[in-house]
């Protein structure tokens, strides 16, 4: 056998793991496998074939050694550019994969993460917080409800600019004394502490936002049952009473009660469908994003956590977000998509 293979031989079977894997790549490609196939059997890339073969024509098969000093500690152009590519393939990436992948492939360890992260962001990669999302979500339901409700809008256009039909978005939240706490800005070294008397003290909303003019209603609550979901449809009645309503939320056991459906069984008095005073429709399940009163909690929340230093009482704390939130108009892209385009021309961005 030719002595540069032995050496190829005894480095695969003495080596450490990143020497065997060059080692077994070199030799692949100088028995005459195409570079894909060494490449493929190797679990490496093309480039860290065609590197290793080179350094080990160069210097030898202690070239291939990690103790070896003559290979460079940097990226080539090339090089550089061919690991942005294999970062742009990857749709999540730590810096510890990136540290592992240019170790084992290029031989090139950066001091600094700042150089790692630097090829992240010429990657157009940036820096975020994960989001949770229900395993359970059905994307094939929740398209065929955004069409349901884009349908019936459609259908009642012209009642819906005449004011004589009113769409609305609804949901429940619980507000906590504990939420006015956020970050900030303060000095090193010492605590930025928020007095309160229990953090656990909290404000149950109800709020819609009706989807043609963006108008945000709300009322406050002891709880989210049914008794204070059912005041807070007479409460919408009362406020337009010549309009017939339809209100579109989530699946909570107390949108769905039987209570709820007496109320509405007497309020719509066996009226065909088209005359209810008022009609529900749910979102698809599992998917809260679909509602666009998630984003409107989260505005006024936000609002809070940064005046946080104006507030000594829960009072407060629940008045300045009902006075943020009150009479707001929304009109955001999670609800302009159920509008028909080109008809309903005063929703804005």
């Amino acid at each position: 056998m030719n002595k540069r293979y032995e050496d190829l031989e005894e480095l695969m079977s003495t080596g450490e793991a990143r020497e065997v894997k060059r080692a077994m790549a070199v030799r692949m490609s100088l028995l005459g496998f195409v570079r894909a196939e060494a490449a493929l059997a190797c679990c490496v890339s093309v480039q860290f074939v065609d590197k290793w073969k080179a350094i080990y024509l160069a210097s030898g098969v202690e070239g291939l050694k990690l103790a070896y000093k003559g290979s460079p500690g940097y990226l080539k152009p090339r090089e550089r550019e061919d690991v942005i590519n294999w970062i742009q393939e990857k749709k999540t990436i730590t810096i510890e994969e990136l540290k592992r992948y240019l170790k084992e492939e290029y031989d090139v360890f950066y001091s600094s993460n700042t150089s790692y992260t630097k090829l992240l962001e010429e990657a157009n990669l940036s820096y975020k917080k994960t989001h949770k999302e229900n395993s359970a979500k059905d994307e094939v339901k929740v398209e065929a409800k955004k069409k349901e409700i884009k349908d019936l809008i459609d259908k009642e256009r012209e009642q819906i600019e005449s004011g004589e039909v009113m769409y609305w978005m609804q949901d429940e939240s619980h507000q906590l004394w504990g939420d006015i706490c956020g970050y900030v800005w303060s000095k090193k070294g010492e605590r930025t502490s928020i007095k309160m008397s229990n953090y656990r003290t909290s404000q149950t909303w109800y709020g819609a936002v009706n989807i043609y003019t963006g108008e945000f209603i709300l009322d406050r609550a002891k709880k989210a049952d049914t008794k204070y979901t059912i005041d807070f449809i007479n409460w919408l009645i009362y406020r337009y009473k010549e309009a017939r309503h339809v209100i579109i939320w989530d699946g909570a056991s107390y949108h769905r009660s039987e209570g709820l459906r007496t109320y509405l069984e007497k309020l719509n008095g066996g009226l065909p469908e088209s005359e209810w005073k008022v009609r529900l429709l749910r979102f698809a399940p599992n998917a809260p994003e679909q509602n666009p009163v998630e984003d409107i909690w989260l505005q006024g929340k936000n609002w809070v956590r940064k005046n946080f230093h104006r507030l000594s009482s829960f009072k407060e704390v629940t008045s300045m977000f009902e006075t943020f939130l009150s009479g707001k108009v929304f009109k955001f892209n999670k609800i302009k998509q159920y509008l028909i385009p080109n008809i309903y021309l005063d929703i804005r961005t």
